[in-house]
């Protein structure tokens, strides 16, 4: 397979669970792996391929983005792969374009939003277009995109450190919803015509970082919501299943590459997860089992909510609300980067996506099934 990036294709398949796959060491005891989440092969990828979100309108509308031919000094070649019910496709994308791809989402007519560095991608799996919002400074790169109906929310911010900004599509081009505010922006959930924008914000010039919500009716300001106050903490990732049932997660301390200016004590320590729940009118930290941060959650009602993540011990965690009780599964024996996970509406499956060895030359992208 060809490609600009110059290395060889070895890629075979993804990455086994694990010579004994059947149990994993975590930090508090030997546990189980679950069986029901599976491997599934998705089209052969160049290394170093990754796989960064995924997005689910029905069991055979799924959707999965990343790239291929990457290195670790510049994006590569952006992919889409499309599961029609029995077998994982590609979409033809322009391959002379590189990106380091953060965000995707799936309209409702199947038109695909996919943002990453300073690139915009829109397009319908075979014609593309590049709406990059106009008088951004070239220091600007984008961190996630949204679809809600005919509105699409873009956020990111500028490298040269002049805060976060949120874009609104007005059909032909973006509108800024948000200026720049101090903080990072990581993710964006809009739906039943909100928007909801989670990070950090940062206090005392870095020497804290603390969670941060920002929220937005149709045609309204973006205001921050009043949080617990949690020292060393950041979100990743927005999921509303309603209004008044959205959940956030992240983690609390720990060495986060992204976060260059955590305190010194926070940086040798081990993360924790953080779980926030907003009802609509307040926000509240929730207790989950076991440490480790997370980095994707989604929800098909409030008695049926998924976060993924990486425990202590780098395996792959899943942790499962069912109204009541939080329990928690290890789906993979390694380390995931760029960890996303989707209900499928309409089932009880779930699919997650992310990369092995990311940080190296011969990386894999890799998908899972929960049936």
């Amino acid at each position: 397979m060809g490609g600009c990036s110059g290395k060889e294709d070895v890629r075979t398949s993804p990455p086994a669970v694990a010579p004994s796959a059947t149990t994993i060491r975590s930090t508090a005891a030997t546990v189980a792996r679950s069986e029901r989440w599976k491997v599934i092969q998705g089209p052969r990828l160049m290394a170093t391929a990754e796989l960064v979100d995924v997005v689910a309108k029905g069991p055979r509308q799924v959707w999965a983005a990343g790239s291929e031919g990457g290195a670790e000094d510049r994006g590569g070649i952006v992919v889409v792969e499309r599961w029609d019910g029995a077998r994982w496709r590609r979409s033809a994308l322009n391959r002379d374009r590189e990106i380091l791809l953060s965000g995707f989402d799936v309209g409702a007519t199947g038109d695909l939003w996919i943002v990453g560095d300073h690139e915009v991608i829109h397009g319908d799996g075979q014609r593309w277009s590049y709406p990059r919002p106009s008088k951004l400074p070239d220091s600007s790169v984008f961190t996630d995109v949204s679809v809600d109906g005919d509105r699409v929310v873009l956020i990111g911010g500028d490298e040269a450190g002049e805060g976060s900004f949120a874009y609104e599509w007005a059909g032909h081009r973006f509108e800024k919803r948000l200026a720049a505010v101090q903080g990072d922006f990581a993710a964006v959930t809009a739906r039943h015509g909100q928007v909801w924008v989670v990070g950090n914000e940062l206090r005392d010039d870095c020497s804290n970082i603390r969670p941060a919500v920002w929220h937005a009716v149709r045609g309204g300001k973006y205001t921050r919501m009043l949080l617990p106050d949690v020292v060393g903490g950041y979100l990743n990732q927005v999921w509303a299943t309603s209004p008044a049932d959205v959940w956030a997660v992240g983690g609390v301390g720990g060495k986060q590459g992204e976060f260059e200016c955590l305190p010194e004590s926070q940086e040798s320590g081990q993360p924790e997860p953080l779980v926030m729940h907003g009802d609509g009118s307040s926000w509240q930290r929730v207790g989950v089992p076991g440490g480790g941060s997370l980095t994707s959650v989604t929800a098909s009602g409030p008695d049926e909510v998924w976060a993924v993540g990486s425990d202590r011990g780098d395996a792959m965690i899943a942790l499962h609300f069912d109204g009541r009780n939080w329990t928690r599964e290890y789906a993979y024996a390694s380390r995931l980067s760029h960890l996303a996970v989707t209900t499928v509406p309409g089932t009880s499956d779930l699919w997650a996506v992310g990369a092995y060895g990311a940080d190296t030359d011969y990386g894999q992208d890799v998908i899972l099934r929960r049936r």
